[in-house]
């Protein structure tokens, strides 16, 4: 799913106007506390942006970062965009020694210029300049200073304090200057528990920090975006690609959205008219007419992505996706929406940040998002549509834009809504089947694996449309607890119109369970067996964000060997605290044959840090009581 064109987050920062001779880039210089759990430590990161006017902008970015080992060599690839309405001026690069000894000077022409083409994308005028230095010792100092002029001022970079892990900082310092016809928009996020000198006066707002030690990456910790000092920026009086636009809020902006990009774009051919009148027209529940229109276009339309000027915002008109058979996010929602109109259903194009949750600022309107969705309000439900799938079935928007704050643009305006929430029973995978155990200890097993919610697209992107062969060893990683597997049935089912994906598995297993001679030792769980537990973390700084719960229920019919005796049988096991709960039950069917029940229910939301070893434990235990066994004695 390609996302919208969207200017890149932009973490440099802005002190003085100077040369880079006179800086002593001496790596002793800097303090002790900020090289602790530091790959790189930012000597100083700056960005200066003066808002011209409505169509012009110019940013002037000025950085230094001391580079300690190969882990952070990425920050010496050096990568600027530009396109026609974004020009690159006045670039220095310099590369230093340990001591801050000048040795290696990079000019413009050093740079390697390229086309911004993604490798999806059909059309796409941005370009880019590239340079990347070879270290030949650590550490090292990478110094860089250019000059931006664009006139897209719908996008005025955000400030953040850092965004990377296991790095230090040591100065930043951000400034935006506007003219009296402008007014400026902000939202300031996370200040509390950080020294940060604000300026703020007629025209002018800027922003310092110093001392920043690093951030050691930790396991469920939320998005930088969610405890970073953050500031995010808007105009009222924007320009998007030679267009002018004025909003205060986002009302305003949805209206303008409309009307200038969205209101012109919605025509179909009469043919395509009347044949969307036709198919439909065998139904009168308007949930299913939307179904038969979203079918349409996964069957008539591919995605391909367009990054062409205006194009980059503005969704391809409906005619023309109709007839060449594709188009990017914004233009298959679009199209998907001229259909529903079509049929008399309201549809609404919707502005998004898609893959890791990310909301829209509600108190900042501009542009903002990288990608489209389609919302209904229909029969009295609101249904989210991913229109750039073709595999996804009608309502299923997955984990790439639930649970976050989009932009639902109406012809009346625009307004901020959340999207679905998948509950962790949603989340269901929910896993049936037996196995035999000879006396050997091989196995010989058959099992259906039914998966709904944030697991259905789990396990949809694993397994639909694989080849036998990648299969058959997905399947093998995926019982990587199970050796010696041999499938004889490997069947896996997109059903969309069910809304699970089903997986059936046949095969055989030698030494499964463990001989020791006298006894075989038999593990219970063959088809969901949890290993995992989360790493240990000492001194934790950061909540403990689960992003999603699930659920998984496991019912299987185990048969043993009937000419062995049964010496020890695990014991039922019932686990609950706010983290979620697990239980295990075993129940004697016969002789020889036993139900093997389980369910774990993991729950979503944010927890305090305190409380990371309680969460780990809770994973011990489920680990611990998925390797229980069953022993038998000849």
């Amino acid at each position: 799913m390609k996302k919208l064109k969207v200017a890149p987050l932009l973490l440099l920062f802005f002190i003085v106007t100077t040369y880079s001779q006179d800086f002593d880039f001496n790596t002793q210089l800097i303090p002790e506390s900020l090289k602790k759990n530091a790959n790189s430590v930012v000597r100083f990161e700056n960005v200066s942006i003066e808002i011209v006017s409505q169509r012009q902008l110019i940013i002037t970015y000025e950085s230094a970062i001391t580079i300690y080992n190969k882990l952070a060599d990425k920050f010496a690839d050096i990568t600027i965009h530009y396109d026609k309405g974004r020009s690159i001026n006045n670039l220095s690069t310099f590369i230093y020694d340990a001591n801050g000894k000048e040795i290696k000077k990079i000019k413009k022409n050093d740079y390697k210029d390229y086309s911004a083409y993604d490798g999806i994308s059909l059309f796409n005028d941005g370009r880019l300049i590239h340079y990347n230095h070879t270290p030949i010792s650590y550490p090292y100092t990478v110094y860089n200073k250019y000059q931006i002029k664009s006139s897209n001022t719908a996008f005025i970079p955000s400030w953040i304090l850092n965004g990377s892990y296991y790095q230090g900082v040591q100065n930043a310092f951000f400034e935006i200057k506007y003219p009296s016809e402008i007014t400026l928009i902000k939202s300031e996020k996370h200040f509390d528990g950080y020294e940060i000198k604000k300026t703020e006066e007629n025209g002018l707002v800027s922003y310092q920090i110093k001392d920043i030690e690093a951030f050691k990456r930790e396991s469920y910790a939320p998005s930088l975006y969610e405890y970073l000092p953050f500031v995010k920026f808007g105009i009222n009086k924007f320009n998007l690609e030679g267009v002018d636009g004025e909003a205060s809020n986002w009302k305003e902006f949805g209206k303008w959205y409309y009307d200038n990009l969205l209101q012109g774009v919605l025509e179909l051919p009469d043919g395509t008219k009347q044949h969307i009148k036709s198919i439909t027209s065998v139904v009168d529940d308007p949930i299913e007419k939307a179904k038969i229109v979203y079918e349409f276009v996964q069957n008539k339309v591919r995605y391909i992505s367009v990054q062409v000027g205006i194009g980059g915002f503005q969704p391809t008109n409906a005619t023309e996706v109709d007839k060449l058979g594709y188009g990017d996010c914004k233009g298959l929602t679009n199209y998907t929406a001229a259909l529903l109109k079509e049929i008399g259903i309201e549809a609404y194009h919707t502005l998004i940040y898609g893959s890791e949750k990310r909301n829209l600022d509600k108190d900042v309107a501009s542009a903002q998002g990288n990608h489209m969705i389609l919302y209904l309000p229909i029969s009295n439900q609101d249904i989210w549509l991913e229109c750039t799938s073709q595999k996804h079935p009608f309502g299923q928007i997955g984990s790439f834009t639930d649970d976050r704050d989009a932009l639902v643009i109406k012809p009346s305006g625009g307004e901020i809504m959340h999207t679905k929430i998948y509950e962790p029973e949603e989340n269901l995978q929910l896993t049936k089947g037996n196995y035999e155990i000879s006396e050997k200890g091989g196995l010989s097993a058959n099992v259906s694996i039914e998966s709904l919610g944030t697991q259905y697209d789990s396990h949809m992107f694993k397994y639909d449309g694989e080849s036998p062969k990648n299969l058959d060893l997905l399947f093998k990683k995926y019982l990587s607890n199970i050796n010696n597997i041999k499938f004889s049935k490997i069947e896996v089912l997109n059903n969309k119109k069910e809304l699970k994906f089903q997986e059936e598995l046949d095969f055989t297993a030698t030494n499964y369970a463990t001989n020791t001679g006298s006894q075989l030792l038999i593990p219970l769980n063959a088809f969901n067996k949890n290993s995992y537990v989360p790493k240990r973390i000492r001194d934790r700084k950061m909540p403990i964000n689960i992003s999603r719960g699930f659920v998984d229920v496991d019912e299987v019919k185990i048969e043993l060997p009937a000419n062995m005796k049964i010496e020890f049988v695990p014991e039922n096991i019932q686990i609950e605290n706010k983290f979620g709960s697990y239980t295990l039950e075993l129940e004697k069917t016969a002789n020889s044959t036993f139900m093997y029940k389980r369910k774990l229910q993991m729950n979503g939301g944010q927890f305090p840090k305190e409380e990371y070893d309680s969460y780990r434990n809770f994973w011990k235990e489920i680990r611990k009581n998925d390797n229980a066994k069953i022993v038998l004695t000849k």
